[in-house]
């Protein structure tokens, strides 16, 4: 297959990355290309979309991309094909198509994967890692931005190589990882920021870094996210949000309620949104405000509660989505399968009178064909079972998130009790939060299914083998699978240490299990790990 030789599509390729407007111009210049030959037209419009998106100009439809596409898919031009796969893809996600995105990134990865074009290989990875962690799948998108990272880091492009590191913190902590990885990557991406002078990623790296230490440092990171406040307009209201937060730690009543009034309501910030309750109830604490004070921590905990089911909702869309997509994938091999044997039968139009050379070819699409249908069947399972995976890796996310939020709410709620002024009013409201926050007999029923359905069923196999387990016994063996601490523990279901510790010894001598025995360490062997 040739590709083009057209000088001026050969100078705008050169110019592409080093002066996109100029490689834009010349392309634009080009009067009529549709009239040049199918190679030249071609490799026109995978380039001119190209500069199109890297000059952010408006791409209304994919059809110059599905002409590159065309043309060059399936040919050896590997750097081309991988090129407008990666293209289509972006162009996907510009129309916030991200099932149709990933198939294109997808595509351009296998493509390019053996070939040197590492810059848009690992675009391609990052930008898939990109739409996981939109769908919050940060496992799966923290791999994608480590081997995008690789990738940039052979071609020693600072440009990408800052949001390389900066999404890898951003993941990390979404994953939970230390505090200390976290900033390793973060400090990489803003010495590289300060490097090249980028000052719009400097200062937006200077503002996370103020939200990871919000928690840990108030004063440095009130430092961090007041230069982000005064120079970052698209990051101001939640830098306010986080401001008024680490303030209110701080007992600067003035300066949480001088941020808290530039704050906005913003169905994007949510977790600003929650901070902002959470500084609003500091101030009236202090000030002995108590009544004032408890219906800020009500609003911040019917809020999180709100952002929980929210989630949940939308992991439920994209089980059903990621289901829409196996379907499509199935659709497309038949698709494939349907050419090929187009194609074989176009062959044996072509050559029928050559008997001896028609048995060989269809000897040889035969094996292609079993070979084909071993390779999709190898890819499917595999996809289901990455699937299957992720699912049950978000569903146990989603239950100890769940968990832990009345974990965190159980211990507010008492440590406000014990401060605020007490009314009938609030007494009710106090009881009927209470009473949502601990888990009552009638819930435990759900929260050991969630956890079997995790593990495999081996709780349902641990109740059958030992059938003197009570449901008692079972949620406590479940919250010490899940790793909910003796403490947590008892908060969840109301009762004392003294009491968990009883529950743990019987469960012991109901297992037949040495009472000197480490109960955790044997329910790990028999439950998790086999599971």
């Amino acid at each position: 297959m040739r590709y083009t030789d057209n000088s001026k599509i050969l100078e705008a390729e050169r110019l592409l990355y080093s002066d996109p407007d100029s490689a834009y111009d010349i392309l634009s210049s080009i009067k009529y290309p549709e009239s040049m030959s199918h190679a030249d037209y071609a490799a026109w419009c995978l380039h001119y979309t190209h500069a199109q998106y890297k000059c952010y100009k408006e791409i209304a439809s994919d059809s110059l991309i599905r002409i590159a596409l065309e043309y060059f898919n399936g040919s050896k031009v590997n750097k081309y094909s991988g090129t407008a796969y990666y293209l289509s893809g972006c162009i996907s996600e510009l129309h916030q198509d991200r099932e149709k995105a990933m198939l294109a990134y997808e595509n351009a990865i296998n493509i390019l994967k053996h070939t040197e074009e590492y810059n848009i290989l690992g675009l391609s990875l990052f930008n898939k890692g990109y739409i996981y962690k939109q769908n919050e799948i940060y496992r799966e998108a923290y791999d994608n931005f480590k081997n995008s990272l690789e990738l940039f880091q052979k071609t020693e492009n600072k440009r990408y190589l800052i949001p390389a590191y900066f999404e890898i913190s951003n993941t990390l902590f979404h994953l939970d990882a230390p505090l200390d990885s976290i900033m390793y990557y973060s400090n990489k991406a803003l010495d590289l920021a300060n490097e090249i002078e980028h000052t719009s990623l400097k200062y937006q790296i200077i503002s996370r870094q103020g939200e990871l230490l919000s928690d840990v440092d108030y004063r440095t990171a009130t430092n961090y996210l007041l230069a982000g406040y005064n120079n970052v307009e698209h990051l101001r209201n939640r830098n306010a949000s986080f401001l008024a937060y680490t303030y209110s730690h701080m007992g600067m009543s003035d300066s949480v309620m001088y941020y808290h009034n530039f704050t906005e309501p913003d169905s994007r910030e949510d977790e600003a949104e929650i901070l902002r309750y959470l500084a609003e109830a500091r101030v009236f604490s202090n000030e002995k405000e108590y009544k004032n004070a408890y219906n800020s921590i009500e609003r911040a905990y019917f809020k999180q509660d709100y952002i929980f089911r929210h989630k949940l909702q939308q992991q439920l869309y994209l089980t059903d989505k990621q289901f829409d997509l196996t379907e499509k994938e199935k659709e497309n091999t038949k698709l494939i399968i349907s050419n090929r044997n187009k194609v074989i039968a176009i062959g044996i139009l072509i050559i029928g009178v050559l008997a001896i050379l028609l048995i060989l070819t269809l000897a040889v699409i035969n094996h292609r064909k079993k070979q084909t249908a071993y390779i999709i069947n190898q890819q499917k399972l595999e996809f289901e079972l990455r699937n299957r995976q992720l699912e049950l890796e978000k569903k146990k996310e989603l239950l100890m998130s769940k968990l832990k939020q009345r974990i965190e709410l159980t211990l507010q709620f008492h440590n406000l009790e014990q401060k605020r002024v007490r009314t009938s009013k609030s007494d009710d409201l106090l009881a009927m939060i209470t009473d949502q926050i601990v888990l009552k007999e009638s819930e435990w029923a759900y929260y050991i299914d969630e956890a079997d359905s995790i593990f495999g069923n081996k709780l349902s196999v641990l109740q059958s083998n030992y059938s003197e387990l009570t449901a008692h016994d079972m949620i406590v063996i479940v919250l010490i699978c899940l790793e909910i601490g003796v403490p947590d523990s008892c908060n969840l279901l109301n009762t004392s240490k003294n009491t968990m510790y009883i529950r743990r010894k019987r469960i012991k001598k109901r297992l037949g299990i040495d009472p000197e025995a480490d109960l955790s360490a044997w329910l790990y062997n028999y439950v998790v790990d086999e599971s």
